[in-house]
């Protein structure tokens, strides 16, 4: 094959597979809200998240600047008790090849807001599996947080990717009054790109 056949069919891939300017994501979310202890197994919740972002043709599409919100309701297991947590904030991201790749990891960090509500109004009953006396209790709290991503993208079309990443949810200066509500929330997520 003639070297500018070649360089046109390479240039074409490029195009087929470059991400254009705007990116939504939706993502299916499970975060562990606690560890838990030697007698309690770790507390886990699911949620939903969704992210839209901008990627500026001057930093070649590799950059994505975004704002996401994620939502965990609690879980209505009387065994599980776990809070309600939401997180909305903005980040950034890289990706780590070029922005053709079909397989493509990334890096992000970030900072937003994370509130748990803790459900205080229910009765805590140790029959019930209380959290209070299984030594893991939330609060209610509002507190500052950063977030730190790694994932990766594999594309389907030009316009639809799967997005898959590990995130960890960090709440700054969380006072000790908060308990178990002030602790780093690890999550992983899964979900689809869409890039009109």
């Amino acid at each position: 094959m003639p070297a500018s056949a070649q360089s046109t069919a390479e240039d074409s891939v490029q195009t087929d597979r470059t991400p254009g300017a705007l990116e939504v994501s939706v993502e299916r979310s499970f975060m562990r809200m606690s560890k838990g202890t030697a007698t309690v197994a770790p507390i886990t919740g699911y949620g939903v998240a969704m992210r839209i972002g901008y990627r500026p043709a001057a930093l070649s599409r590799r950059a994505l600047f975004e704002a996401y919100g994620l939502h965990a309701p609690s879980d209505a297991s009387s065994f599980s008790k776990a809070p309600q947590v939401s997180t909305v904030g903005f980040a950034a991201s890289v990706l780590l090849r070029k922005p053709y790749r079909r397989i493509n990891p990334y890096l992000m960090v970030g900072g937003g807001v994370y509130h748990v509500d803790a459900q205080e109004g229910r009765p805590c009953r140790p029959e019930d599996g209380c959290l209070d006396e299984s030594g893991v209790s939330f609060r209610d709290a509002t507190l500052g947080s950063a977030l730190m991503d790694a994932g990766l993208y594999v594309t389907l079309l030009r316009q639809l990717a799967v997005r898959a990443g590990a995130q960890l949810y960090i709440p700054l200066r969380a006072p000790s009054r908060v308990r178990d509500s002030g602790s780093t929330r690890p999550a992983v997520s899964l979900g689809i790109t869409i890039r009109p």
